[in-house]
């Protein structure tokens, strides 16, 4: 039911993006976030949710977040309203705007439990781009490789094997502003969305930061040009 609620949302343009396209990503691959100059490219981060919710929300959490932060990727409170509306909490109620994001049913798969996903891209080396490769990386197994029962290939994965399939593949979503819903689109929007959840004023700090190297440079330069002056009237 979800998942059927949540496709209207993308097919009647809900969710729709503010600019970026598949090229904008992945020819070469980059991130709008990358850098001490980056910022939450918030198109991906929209399409992000989307893949989160339709393919892992079922599996993964993101506790630190409420419905309302949603606000923060671009969407209306109404349109937030409306997601929150078609989620139904573990308690019957359908959830608000206020309450956290609804958390999936507790599995094990292969003695592993799925992570929460809200801070992911803090704690892993590599930050976003891990989440891609991680993403983009399942695969055969290489001669000589003997996967452990219930686990799955994935060369970015430390020691190769891992407890979760291959989630992503092509059309997995469907994306309300026309980008192609590839699978190495979908894995980008994914890791620029959680790299938001793991840090919700990045773009805001990153701005920041550089309006005081600025003001510093212009404090240094003013500063300069006043001693210069002051040596030249004594001299």
């Amino acid at each position: 039911m979800m998942r059927r609620f949540f496709a209207s949302l993308l097919a009647g343009g809900l969710l729709a993006g503010v600019g970026a396209h598949a090229q904008d990503t992945l020819a070469p691959l980059r991130f709008q976030s990358d850098g001490v100059f980056g910022s939450i490219d918030l198109a991906a981060a929209q399409r992000g949710f989307a893949v989160y919710q339709g393919v892992c929300a079922s599996c993964h959490g993101m506790k630190a977040l409420h419905y309302r932060d949603l606000e923060a990727l671009g969407l209306t409170p109404e349109q937030v309203a409306g997601i929150a509306a078609g989620v139904k909490l573990a308690d019957g109620h359908a959830a608000t705007p206020n309450s956290r994001f609804k958390q999936p049913p507790l599995v094990s798969r292969g003695g592993a439990v799925p992570p929460d996903l809200s801070s992911i891209v803090a704690q892993r080396s590599g930050g976003t781009h891990y989440i891609y490769d991680f993403l983009t990386g399942f695969g055969p197994a290489p001669a000589g490789v003997t996967l452990l029962t219930g686990h799955s290939y994935n060369g970015a994965f430390p020691g190769g094997q891992v407890a979760m399939p291959a989630v992503l593949h092509d059309n997995a979503v469907a994306y309300a502003d026309g980008t192609k819903a590839t699978t190495a689109q979908e894995a980008a929007d994914v890791a620029e969305f959680l790299t938001w959840s793991a840090d919700p004023n990045l773009s805001t700090r990153h701005a920041v930061g550089v309006r005081a190297v600025i003001f510093f440079a212009f404090l240094v330069i003013v500063a300069v040009l006043t001693k210069r002056r002051i040596w030249r009237e004594r001299g």
